[in-house]
């Protein structure tokens, strides 16, 4: 088995290539982080407060006796106001911030060893992800904001090692598209909103080098694979990584895997999928909450943290010869926004539309506007659907759930207004993820919550 400890002061030890070891190697070195990431968190007396069960933790299947940790909690004790969470002293290393997308934004400290492990876990999953490794990578992501994306990939690339090109994610897609293609690019690194709003938005032939796309930050809806495969056919379209602002990279893609799974790195984290009735352990192949362990000895310590995904494991061995689990993502744990005094959330959404054909969550997007202290809706539908839905069928359905009725006819309402539009058209974050529900408020620009699936 070839694994290398993280530079610096970490003990956890990462394989060169997962794929390679035995699942008793896997386990093995899986076991062994974790008890690395028990006893530094026991050496630090708030942490051994905070779960005095990690006393009794010697494999990862002891972990079931932690209550799992919320981003609630995580956001109330997070820097620079507490430090609940932390193995030292954060005088050196990286401070992020989450998207708020599971809920309120939390700051997250990272170590120089921990941002430095999340870097490799990224490489690693990329060689493994694409048959031939990248040799000029676009990276289109959205750089600052305390936003860690942009750097993860630009520090993937050094791994490889690639040319990396930064362009960022204000260049306009013609623009971008003659830089890729005058030298070469074969690789971009972006979000789904933004590759299709790039690949689509230019000519044929316009990216005469480009056979990888990678993407991060929410899913790649069929919608949106569709139109950029449809423009540039014989794209490769894989998961940069399936990671997250507080845990890093948590799965990554073979060239075996569908759209919604992802192989475990296992050497780094524990996944467990809770069921939804008892909070136990799921039995393989039961769809359920997800909560993720990371490896770590510096930085921050989160066990059993709610990453707001729902998915299930599967044992089975996979075509590309890894013994690790994989990991099938089924939607996020349901979100909600406000308006007024009422909640709606995205699945009660999806509920409703349901039963008109609308079932993919990709394919619209709700908007409430905000003007001042009165608010109207607006429901933007992918232009291609096979449906024909009219705005009175669809305020018809919505005023079948009590919470979008009382919104319908609060006196703040103006009305919903339905409108086709190319999904390239949906309204994205900053950050440049495209939420099922979306706020817009007139001063102040879009506050969404995500949907991804």
């Amino acid at each position: 088995m070839s694994a290398t400890t993280v530079a610096g002061r970490s003990r956890i030890r990462l394989a060169d290539d997962l794929d390679l070891l035995t699942r008793q190697e896997v386990e093995g070195l899986a076991t062994s982080n974790l008890k690395t990431a028990v006893e530094a968190a026991l050496a630090v007396p708030s942490l051994a407060h905070r779960w005095p069960e990690l006393a009794a933790v010697r494999r990862p299947s002891d972990l079931a006796h932690l209550v799992p940790l919320s981003p609630e909690e995580l956001a109330e004790r997070c820097p620079p106001h507490f430090t609940g969470f932390r193995f030292d002293d954060a005088r050196s290393g990286m401070v992020l911030r989450s998207s708020g997308t599971s809920g309120r934004q939390k700051v997250l400290y990272h170590s120089w060893e921990f941002t430095e492990q999340m870097y490799r876990l990224g490489a690693r999953g990329v060689r493994a992800a694409l048959m031939t490794p990248p040799s000029r990578m676009a990276n289109c992501l959205m750089p600052g904001e305390l936003n860690g994306s942009f750097t993860f990939a630009h520090e993937i690339a050094r791994l490889l090692p690639a040319l990396t090109f930064p362009l960022g994610g204000s260049v306009e897609p013609v623009e971008t598209a003659e830089i890729m293609a005058e030298h070469g690019v074969d690789t971009l690194v972006s979000t789904p909103h933004a590759a299709t709003r790039l690949v689509t938005g230019v000519p044929p032939g316009a990216l005469p080098a480009l056979r990888n796309l990678l993407y991060i930050g929410e899913s790649f809806g069929a919608a949106k694979r569709g139109a950029v495969l449809h423009q540039h056919p014989g794209l490769v379209v894989r998961s940069l990584a399936y990671s997250t602002s507080e845990l890093g990279p948590i799965g990554y893609q073979c060239p075996h895997c569908d759209a919604a799974s992802h192989h475990v790195h296992e050497d780094a984290v524990l996944v467990e999928v809770l069921d939804d009735v008892t909070g136990a352990p799921a039995p393989e192949g039961t769809e359920g909450e997800l909560v993720v362990t990371p490896f770590s000895d510096t930085g921050m310590a989160l066990f059993r943290y709610r990453i707001g995904d729902r998915g299930y494991l599967s044992g089975r061995g996979c075509p590309c010869g890894s013994q690790t689990v994989r990991l099938t993502l089924t939607g996020r744990v349901t979100h909600s926004v406000t308006v007024d005094t009422t909640t709606v959330s995205g699945d009660l959404l999806m509920a409703l539309l349901g039963p008109l054909g609308l079932t993919d969550a990709g394919r619209c997007q709700l908007q409430i506007r905000w003007s001042g202290q009165r608010y109207g809706l607006r429901l933007l539908l992918d232009r291609v659907l096979p449906v024909e839905l009219t705005g009175e069928t669809l305020t018809d359905a919505l005023r079948r759930g009590y919470q979008f009725r009382r919104i319908l006819d609060g006196a703040s309402c103006s009305g919903l207004e339905v409108r086709r539009v190319d999904p390239a058209q949906f309204t994205a974050t900053p950050r440049g993820k495209v939420p099922l529900l979306m706020e817009l408020h007139a001063d102040s620009g879009p506050a969404g919550q995500d949907a991804r699936g």
